[in-house]
């Protein structure tokens, strides 16, 4: 079975080497042993990689922080999940591996109409958005306003801002951007700039609508 392991903790590019290990032994009670599927690479594997993110696992070991597969087996037991079920792999359970060995309870099934690499990324950015819009009680209407707007994070904070009747301001980085957003549902998007603030508000102006 292949698995990319973490070596040393330092640059990735010479850190990361794909090995050929064991299989996985069988699940045993309340285990679920899951075929991955995808899995993938994201800013907070190279930061782990490199040392620098507070998980630290012992050396040497697979990484990968999101992942997506379908349950091979399950132990004694087990009643969330059942084999053939497609399932988001949970943080800790180190995804680029062939195949992991999880506590099924952990496990969320998710439906196999939801293409791998959306269902592999559900777990981290979807959850990020769905706190930072729901860290207050907005009135319907409100303005949210995000920088990095094209971020996984920031795609899935205008589609939870736009489900809850708020409006959002996104700054991005490069103009082939803003077309993409407002088809997300974005209302405003603007390229960074030092003026970006003043445009922003021009944009709103325009548009009639009331202040932030």
């Amino acid at each position: 079975m292949l698995a990319i392991h973490l070596t040393q903790f330092g640059e990735p590019e010479k850190s990361l080497k794909v090995v050929d290990v064991p299989e996985p032994p069988a699940p045993t009670a309340g285990q679920a042993l899951v075929q991955v599927e995808y899995a993938p690479l994201d800013h907070h594997d190279l930061l782990l990689a490199q040392g620098i993110y507070p998980v630290r696992p012992e050396l040497p070991t697979a990484i990968g922080n999101e992942g997506v597969g379908t349950v091979v087996s399950v132990g004694p037991g087990v009643m969330e999940v059942s084999p053939g079920e497609r399932v988001l792999l949970p943080f800790g359970v180190f995804s680029w591996s062939e195949q992991v060995v999880a506590e099924a309870a952990d496990l969320t099934v998710v439906d196999k109409s939801i293409s791998l690499e959306q269902a592999a990324m559900l777990t981290i950015n979807p959850v990020s958005a769905g706190l930072l819009v729901g860290l207050r009680d907005l009135a319907a209407g409100s303005w949210v306003v995000q920088n990095a707007a094209n971020s996984g994070v920031g795609r899935s904070v205008i589609v939870f801002a736009k489900e809850r009747g708020l409006r959002t301001i996104n700054i991005v980085r490069r103009a082939e951007l803003v077309g993409e957003l407002r088809d997300l549902g974005a209302d405003i998007v603007v390229v960074d700039s030092a003026d970006a603030g003043a445009r922003a508000g021009s944009h709103r102006i325009r548009s009639g609508a009331p202040r932030p």
